[in-house]
């Protein structure tokens, strides 16, 4: 008898005969046993009838020991194999050669009936859910009696989607019925001012396939959408460039905008607009004059507004470039499912396919990698997110959901942090809101995950998050100097570029060496200091001063250079090239506290420019703070 068939042998001794008969054995003998879907006599049994009772059970159904699990996964059993390195990955340690899983049923899904096998929760005994597993079966298949998940199919522009999408608006927005008076932190952009120009689409009671740009010169009131979108690139130089709103061109689209010139992004926020209801839409590429840089400038200004003032932001999450558009499925994307297929008898020498993964799906959207799109995103009062498969629904009251309510194995994590809620009331307060501390945090979240994103024009650092500065800046009545905040300058100079992100270069007609703005790439913040050092003497657009403690680098002592970590934001050729044969300095900004509690100094890495001028190459922490002692303050700029 082969190990693996003793395992079974130990597995179904587990159960009494009581518990087996009513557990129901396995309709016939498995001929594919070893083969890569390959189910063990245990998980056959729990993708039962006898098998849902005893999930549903409070004792839930127990299954094998570690070693047992070992041998049947050994053996080709796909479930065991998932098992093993869910266990492996998160609790190696704590399962017992003998100690037991046991499975329980959980329902996390809205409208799956209790006869339906969910969510498999696996737990030990003390550990309760150590580990989940989704099961999958198609409604055809004889196993989707027992499975209640369905394979992901798209499904964002149905009649009974744009549907409860409209619910939705009507129930966060009110409507002329007193009765609804729509969600209270969502109260913002119900009715105001449109942009300075819109795309005008035409009574949307009425079908019509003409539109053309509306400037508007004296304040007219109305609801608008606006679109938040990857522009991308042309496949090829044969491909043409779509229509932009340029000098040349203005008055033509006035008088209309040929619907088939747009590129297909463009079309489908068209008619999403036209499904729900509204009459105009705002689109960068056609309400930006692209070619005027005066008129880039202002409206780039009133960004945030824009969007805050948008009834919904329609996001085309799913599309790499506004030619792909975002309604319509595209390949492989039209369908979902795991690839981890087990193969189970049902009954009357029927054969079932259940097909497992170790989490939710969890969609990667291109448009969550575009630096623009980080604004659009946290200045909207409510967004409409075409998503994988989902129609996605967020405001100020509702967290990311599916429109219809349901997310069957979907799972929608929203890492990034919110505006204060009083960005969107008018009535609030300027200081209201968190503790200095908590803003500083918001502040570095927000600046750790933008710069994570891509920009197709470097230039736009500090462009592409000013709607976001405009806001706070009115909130915090506090002014933002190259992407630094004056109140908390010091505490925001600490600032460094992870090891993959070091750069090459820095741009200094961006902004100073002092800012995260003068450098491409990801940013990433020390712990906060917990004493500040340095004091900050003159803090202008043009020009500041520190009264700090500057200590040349070749005077620490041979026995403490260990102490010191330095980190240059520069990769090593352009460290060298930067420094040159001049020596550097360190610049002491304060100390600060890791996570352990232990005290460290922070500062920067700098070079002298000239007399008492010095320039950032990086950030530099000290585990020993006695290389300070008889260092004097002094004043320098710092350029």
């Amino acid at each position: 008898m082969t190990q693996y068939e003793i395992a079974l042998r130990r597995s179904r001794r587990s159960h009494s005969p009581a518990e087996l008969d009513e557990l129901g054995s396995p309709s016939h003998k498995r001929s594919r046993i070893g083969e890569l879907d390959a189910s063990c006599d245990l998980c056959a049994l729990m993708f039962s009838e006898g098998g849902l009772r005893r999930l549903n059970s409070q004792d839930g159904f127990t299954h094998h020991t570690y070693n047992e699990c070992i041998a049947s996964k050994d053996g080709g059993c796909m479930l065991c194999q998932l098992i093993f390195e869910l266990v492996s990955w998160t609790h190696d340690d704590v399962w017992g050669s003998d100690d037991r899983m046991v499975f329980r049923n959980r329902h996390s899904v809205t409208g799956l009936p209790a006869s339906d096998i969910d969510v498999l929760e696996g737990s030990l005994e003390g550990r309760p859910d150590m580990i989940k597993i989704y099961p999958f079966a198609k409604a055809s298949d004889p196993a989707g009696t027992l499975v209640g998940r369905r394979p992901l199919r798209r499904n964002v522009q149905s009649g009974s989607v744009f549907s409860a999408a409209k619910k939705l608006i009507s129930s966060c927005m009110g409507s002329n019925d007193s009765q609804n008076k729509g969600h209270q932190q969502c109260r913002y952009s119900r009715d105001t001012v449109l942009p300075t120009r819109v795309l005008d689409l035409g009574d949307p009671k009425i079908p019509s396939q003409t539109l053309c740009l509306q400037v508007n010169e004296t304040e007219t009131h109305g609801s608008y959408l606006a679109l938040s979108y990857c522009w991308g690139k042309p496949d090829s130089k044969a491909e043409t460039q779509p229509v932009r709103l340029q000098k040349d061109n203005i008055q033509q689209l006035m008088r209309e905008i040929k619907l088939n010139s747009l590129p297909q992004s463009i079309q489908d926020a068209i008619i999403v607009t036209r499904k729900l209801g509204f009459r105009y839409l705002w689109v960068d590429a056609l309400c930006i004059i692209q070619d005027h840089g005066e008129d880039k400038a202002h409206e780039i200004s009133k960004m945030s507004t824009i969007y805050k003032n948008a009834a919904i932001t329609v996001a085309a999450s799913v599309a790499e470039k506004a030619s792909q558009g975002f309604l319509q499925s595209r390949g492989n994307k039209a369908t979902h499912l795991p690839e981890c297929m087990l193969t189970i008898p049902i009954s009357n020498e029927q054969t079932g396919t259940i097909y497992l993964s170790a989490h939710q799906y969890e969609p990667e959207h291109p448009l969550d990698k575009r630096g623009w799109a980080l604004q659009e995103f946290m200045l909207s009062s409510r967004m409409l997110i075409f998503s994988d498969y989902e129609l996605l629904w967020q405001c100020k009251e509702i967290a990311l959901q599916s429109v219809t309510g349901t997310q069957g194995g979907l799972e929608y994590l929203q890492p990034l942090e919110s505006l204060p809620w009083a960005v969107f009331d008018d009535d609030a307060e300027p200081y209201f809101g968190s503790l200095d501390a908590d803003k500083v945090y918001l502040w570095k979240t927000i600046i750790h995950q933008y710069t994570d994103r891509d920009l197709t024009d470097q230039e736009d650092r500090l462009r592409a998050v000013m709607g976001i500065i405009t806001e706070l800046e009115m909130l915090w009545r506090d002014q933002n100097i190259h992407g630094h905040w004056s109140k908390w300058f010091v505490q925001l100079l600490a600032w460094y570029k992870p090891d993959v992100d070091r750069v090459k270069k820095r741009h200094l007609k961006r902004a100073p060496s002092w800012s995260w703005a003068s450098v491409d790439g990801g940013i990433c913040y020390e712990e906060p200091l917990t004493i500040e050092d340095a004091k900050v003497k003159t803090l202008t657009m043009s020009k500041v001063v520190l009264c700090c403690r500057i200590l040349s680098s070749d005077k620490v002592e041979l026995d403490k250079i260990d102490t010191v970590q330095e980190r240059p934001d520069f990769v090593d050729s352009a460290a060298r090239r930067e420094f040159g044969n001049n020596d550097y300095d360190y610049m002491l900004l304060g100390k600060t506290q890791n996570s352990n509690g232990r005290e460290k100094g922070m500062g920067l890495l700098v070079l002298k420019r000239a007399r008492q001028q010095y320039r950032r190459v990086g950030l530099v922490t000290f585990k020993d703070m006695s290389i300070w002692q008889g260092v004097k303050l002094q004043e320098v700029a710092f350029e």
